[in-house]
């Protein structure tokens, strides 16, 4: 029996997002915290969870860890959405955005599953090129937006894969327009100290989104938040799934929240490990690193990268390749490691561009 005439035909061309399993034994290349959590987050993570009811439905609001980062954010709680990542939530407002006249529009290269999210809702796509120095065309940008009567634009600030922050000139006059919501992905935000936070007071169309996979090193957990004016929130739980996020991923979230010492120690290691590797590639000939303000660095090699890619593999360092054409031609991303992950890469990828 064929199924296909039971399927939307406008996804028959989309592909399931692919994580490929590559042997390692340092893995670099999907922008997680190479620190695990710090021992006093386990500890009070193990005596809480010892409590548990398990047989219990979680709380479907999470008011918890949305009290505790309304304090710390200095937001009301009914600003705050807690989702089962922040993909979620990202796919979410695609799926409330209008229809009729609208498109959703992000920058080229940037976070692949942007695209996605618009697809599976049906809004069409605009990808918009960044220019030589990744970043915003002003002019383009408002040309594109104003072909539409309603747009929905995620930004990744920084940006995923370049690691580069937007011109916020440019910015701010796309968040100056009454048609167009803007999404500020925030997800390398502790990384960069830089936010939109503070722009709320004059923009009711901004949402901002975050994460507790990449600081807080709770990759494996699933969590994000979303930060956005109630009448949005309001139309997000409308199609939230209730019990969205497990109970253990609210206690574990909220307590990482409770010991932000030691996870700003983690982050400093991460930029102190970052501006190393930053300079170090810059030494090496073959090699063009970008600035970076997230906890990655990109860099184009003269080598073939595929060829360079192969080889760090074959030294047992995984890092991403992102093809031989478009943008990214010849360009590889490194995550930031520990120190001793950070010793063995930069001799790793002299050897693989000899």
């Amino acid at each position: 029996m064929d199924l296909q005439h039971l399927f939307r035909p406008d996804l028959k061309d989309l592909t399931a997002y692919q994580v490929n399993a590559v042997s390692h034994q340092i893995k670099l290349d999907a922008n997680e915290s190479p620190f695990d959590l710090p021992d006093p987050i386990r500890q009070q993570i193990s005596d809480t969870i010892s409590k548990l009811s398990f047989h219990h439905y979680p709380d479907t609001t999470a008011d918890q860890l949305r009290g505790t980062l309304a304090r710390y954010l200095n937001v009301p709680e009914d600003w705050l959405v807690i989702g089962n990542g922040s993909d979620e939530l990202l796919a979410y407002l695609a799926q409330i955005f209008g229809r009729q006249k609208a498109a959703v529009l992000f920058p080229t290269p940037t976070f692949s599953m942007y695209r996605i999210f618009a697809q599976t809702a049906g809004i069409p796509t605009i990808g918009l090129p960044l220019n030589d120095s990744f970043d915003l065309n002003a002019s383009l940008w408002q040309q594109t937006l104003d072909r539409q009567q309603r747009n929905l634009v995620f930004f990744a600030y920084p940006n995923n894969p370049t690691g580069n922050l937007y011109d916020a000139g440019v910015v701010g006059d796309i968040l100056s327009r009454r048609d167009t919501l803007v999404v500020m992905d925030e997800a390398y935000y502790e990384f960069s100290g830089q936010t939109f936070l503070e722009q709320f007071t004059d923009h009711k169309n901004l949402v901002i989104t975050r994460t507790f996979s990449k600081a807080y090193g709770l990759a494996s957990l699933r969590c994000g938040y979303l930060v956005a004016h109630p009448d949005l929130i309001n139309e997000i739980n409308k199609i939230r799934l209730p019990y969205n996020l497990n109970q253990f991923t609210q206690i574990c979230a909220t307590i990482a929240l409770q010991h932000r010492d030691l996870i700003a120690s983690a982050v400093a290691a991460i930029r102190r490990g970052r501006e190393q590797i930053y300079e170090s590639l810059g030494k090496i000939d073959g090699i063009h690193p970008f600035p970076t303000e997230a906890n990655f660095v990109l860099f184009r090699t003269q080598k073939p990268a595929d060829l360079v890619h192969t080889s760090l593999i074959d030294q047992g360092i995984l890092i991403r390749h992102f093809g031989a054409s478009g943008p990214l031609a010849n360009c590889l991303r490194v995550t930031i490691g520990t120190d001793s992950q950070n010793q063995r890469f930069l001799p790793a990828i002299r050897q693989a561009l000899r």
